[in-house]
């Protein structure tokens, strides 16, 4: 018999090494839209850094884009924390009516938590009481731990496992969109003033010869404007979600609008939750398919996930 496949559509490569979303693919256009901009700033607005101030603009805009591309395919290739699921419920005998039926357990499981009541919802799909704040994602087919979003962007879930360098990537990410932009205005605003002092011409005519003369790094700066709001404002976000220790997904659903979080204990506390808490192991053998747990009694009633609950 076929062994039980413990995760839903999420691809894996290198002998289970990596563990990626099911539109993985979708991550090379993120790669393409940060390497080759990336190439085009050294070229451009690096030597011309390189040429008048020394390498150290050049080297700290590098290191932001080799630590933005290493990090992107880090949370793109790395488990998000799916729970695997458990085999489905066959037909179980009913002693009452002394026969065999399908017979699942309760939808929902109360329990206490931190002076909090929750309902753990059953997954059908994944045959488990879902655990605080784990969320079956639609895309992957998964239920993940802490879930926070399926990023288009990475082509992955982010969730407790990786939560920490996908917000790495976004502030490495909007960093080097804000130096790249402002060293790529610096040079346009350096080669206007030079332009306006040989020419003894007025400044929009200065201007103007200026972006004729580097189109190249008035176009990085275009480019950079336009997702300079996009970046930041993600990075923002995410700072905002962890000081108060939410999810996205629970940030958009108005989970705690009440004011009632269990699991705020102090922005510090919480930032220090979030990025700083060790990175447990996963769940399962991805090469193998395999649990890293005790066997489940499969034939009894309701089954619930043993996981670690403290956050």
């Amino acid at each position: 018999m076929a062994q039980q496949k413990v995760y839903g559509d999420s691809k894996v490569f290198c002998g289970g090494r990596f563990v990626s979303g099911p539109d993985a693919r979708s991550c090379i256009a993120s790669l393409l839209m940060i390497c080759v901009p990336s190439i085009l700033w050294q070229v451009d607005v690096g030597t011309f850094l390189l040429d008048q101030y020394g390498p150290g603009l050049m080297l700290f805009n590098g290191v932001l884009e080799i630590a933005s591309l290493c990090l992107l395919l880090a949370t793109a290739l790395s488990d998000p924390g799916i729970v695997p699921r458990q085999e489905s419920f066959t037909e179980q005998y009913d002693a009452r009516t002394k026969s065999y039926r399908m017979k699942q357990p309760p939808r929902y499981f109360d329990v206490l938590l931190r002076g909090h009541n929750f309902k753990l919802k059953y997954c059908t799909t994944c045959s488990i009481y879902r655990p605080p704040r784990c969320t079956h994602c639609s895309v992957c087919e998964n239920c993940v731990e802490r879930f926070d979003h399926h990023c288009p962007w990475i082509g992955n879930c982010v969730g407790r496992r990786n939560y920490w360098l996908f917000y790495s990537f976004i502030m490495s990410t909007g960093s080097m969109n804000v130096a790249s932009l402002a060293t790529a205005v610096a040079k346009v605003a350096f080669v206007t003033a030079r332009r306006r002092d040989r020419a003894a011409i007025s400044v929009g005519n200065a201007l103007l010869g200026a972006i004729a003369e580097v189109p190249l790094t008035v176009a990085i700066a275009v480019y950079c404007t336009a997702l300079v709001w996009f970046t930041v404002g993600l990075c923002m976000y995410h700072t905002y979600l962890m000081s108060t220790n939410q999810t996205t997904y629970e940030q958009v659903k108005g989970t705690y609008s009440d004011g009632r979080n269990p699991f705020h204990r102090g922005i510090l506390r919480n930032l220090q939750d979030v990025l700083c808490s060790p990175v447990r192991n996963r769940y399962f053998d991805a090469q193998t398919g395999s649990t890293r747990w005790p066997s489940f009694d499969t034939k009894s009633g309701a089954r619930s996930l043993k996981v670690a609950l403290n956050e």
